[in-house]
Order: C-alpha cells, then structure tokens, then sequence
C-alpha cells in the first residue's frame, strides 16, 4: 500500500522548486545541461576511473602539439653514390685510371713505323690499329707458323684479317723475337719495338732455371732488336712485364744493359689495359678457358711497360764507328 502512495504521489521524486511549481500551476521544465553546469552533470562512479599514469600525458601532449614537416627522401643517385672519404678514394682512384691510359696510349702514333714481336693471337696490334684509325706503319710478327698459330689461338685469324684488310697493317708468323734481325726487311726500319709479355711457355718445373732461360731470352732480344731500330733517328724499345715474381727475378735493365749498352731506361708507365678495348692477353701455350681471362685481368695488377731509349746521337756516333771500321 505505502508503495502504491509513491507511485500515485505526482510530487514524488520532484525538487522543492519543481513542487512549488506543481502546487502553483506552472509548467514544470527541466535544466538544461549547460544550465546545470560542470556540477550538476551526472555522477560518474569512482569505481571504474582509470589512473592515467604521465606517460601517456606526455603522448598526449606530443600529439596535440604541432608535427614538423617530413622530410623530402633523397634521390637515389645521390644514395648510390659513395659518401665521405669513400667518395673522395674513387675519384682520385678515377683520375688515376684515366691519366695511366692517356700516357700508355701516347706512346705511339700514326706517323712512324712500329714493329711488334711476339704477338700470340695479334690482338694487341688489333686494338693498336683501331686506336691509331690505321695500321699502315704497324708491322706485327707471331713466333707461331701459321698451323701452330690457328691451332692455339682461334681468334687469331679474326685479328689478322682486320688488321690486313681494315687498317692497311702487315701480319707476319713463324719470326722468333730474338732473331728479329735475321728478317732483312726489319734492320734499320723501325721507330719502335714492342714485346708485351715475353714468355718462354716451355713448362720449365725449375724456377731457377726458368729464370735463366728467360734472361737469355730478353738478351737475344735486345742484341737483335737495336740492329732494327732506325740509325738516323732517336728510337725506342718497350717492354712489358708483369709485376712481381718470378718477373722481377729476370733483372730487364740489367740484361738490356749488358745485351746493348746504347740502350737507356727512360721510363717505366703503367701498363693500362682499359686503354686497348679488344686487347686479351694470351699464354704462349694458346687459349685457356680456365686462365685466360684471369691473365688478362692479372695485368692491370703492377704490370709495367719499359721504356729503353737509343739516342740519336748515340746512332750517330755507332755509324761512325762502323765506317771506320770499314775504313
């Protein structure tokens, strides 16, 4: 019964003033929520407030405030390309590389008679010619007879055909480097000699005395190729070694001294092999699949070309001596 009075009670669950209002006839009207303000709005139970620990107010605050602008990545050239001393290495390294080819390839010219010697499968006077855009002064010679020659050496027929038919040059085989003279056309003719890698390829076990035969060999060579050499000119003799041993053991200057003491070293350049694109560097045994290529790559490694020199004068003063000989 007491609860049917609540509920039939119209003033039940009212505030005084909404009584009064009631009693007095007015309409009742509610407050707003920005009427009743921060204090009248709806409890919230403690009990399920969670603590919120100053890290994530610093989050918070972090994200409120204002993002500095990303960034713009960097272009991939830039990201490629070596920074800091790496960067600085590979130039000068660079430089280095261009310079060595620029002096190797000035050696030699157009305008004066070359005689090469030992030319394997003549991809050197190949590539000789197509830097000089000719090969009318280029005399190249193979120690191989022509069988011997197409046997080891299968690009050899390629190089000579080029060299012959394209650039007006002369191909020779079956002529021994140290007798060079014994071809009377050769004595007195030349401006240059050149022997890129000498080498005996007799398989010798014996470094001692593989060594030896190889001295004897580059004094054959010297003795005949200075009887070659152009009497009324200054001429040159280049030879190319590889670097290291057993190479340095051969003793070049000494034996070019002792063989033909008008010879003087002038110089000793780099051998660049980036300056002779189809140049490949070949053992006297003939093509490898399994070390010809690294023998090629082996020569940008320390191999040297070296630059022996007769003066004129020199010239002069043995042909002098020969008339009075004669006398």
């Amino acid at each position: 019964a007491a609860k049917a009075e609540k509920s039939e009670n119209p003033e039940h669950g009212l505030r005084k003033w909404q009584k009064k209002a009631l009693r007095a006839g007015k309409p009742i009207e509610t407050e707003s929520e920005e009427e009743q303000g921060p204090a009248k709005k709806a409890r919230v139970d403690p009990k399920v407030l969670v603590p919120i620990s100053p890290a994530c107010c610093t989050a918070a605050k972090a994200a409120e405030a204002p993002q500095a602008p990303t960034p713009a990545p960097a272009e991939a050239s830039s990201a490629a390309e070596p920074a800091g001393p790496g960067k600085k290495i590979a130039k000068r390294e660079l430089r280095l590389k261009l310079a060595q080819e620029k002096q190797h390839l000035g050696l030699y010219s157009d305008t004066e008679p070359i005689l090469l010697v030992g030319e394997g499968n003549f991809s050197f006077a190949r590539a000789l010619c197509r830097q000089l855009k000719s090969g009318k002064g280029v005399y190249a010679t193979a120690f191989d007879n022509e069988a011997a020659l197409n046997r080891k050496y299968l690009d050899a027929a390629d190089c000579r055909k080029e060299i012959e038919e394209q650039f007006g040059g002369t191909t020779l085989v079956g002529v021994d480097a140290s007798k060079i003279h014994k071809v009377k056309e050769f004595r007195g003719s030349f401006r240059k000699i050149v022997w890129n890698f000498p080498h005996i390829g007799s398989g010798e076990t014996d470094v001692e005395k593989s060594i030896e035969n190889h001295r004897k060999l580059l004094a054959g060579f010297f003795a005949s190729a200075v009887q070659c050499l152009d009497p009324a000119q200054e001429c040159h003799i280049h030879l190319a070694i590889k670097g290291g041993e057993p190479y340095k053991s051969w003793k070049v200057m000494q034996i070019a001294k002792a063989a033909a003491p008008e010879l003087v070293l002038e110089n000793a350049v780099s051998f660049a092999l980036g300056a002779w694109p189809g140049y490949a560097h070949r053992r006297t045994i003939g093509f490898n699949e399994k070390f010809s290529k690294k023998d090629s790559e082996e020569l940008a490694k320390g191999a040297k070309v070296y630059i022996f020199v007769r003066p004129k004068a020199e010239a002069e003063s043995a042909d002098e001596g020969d008339e009075g000989s004669e006398e």
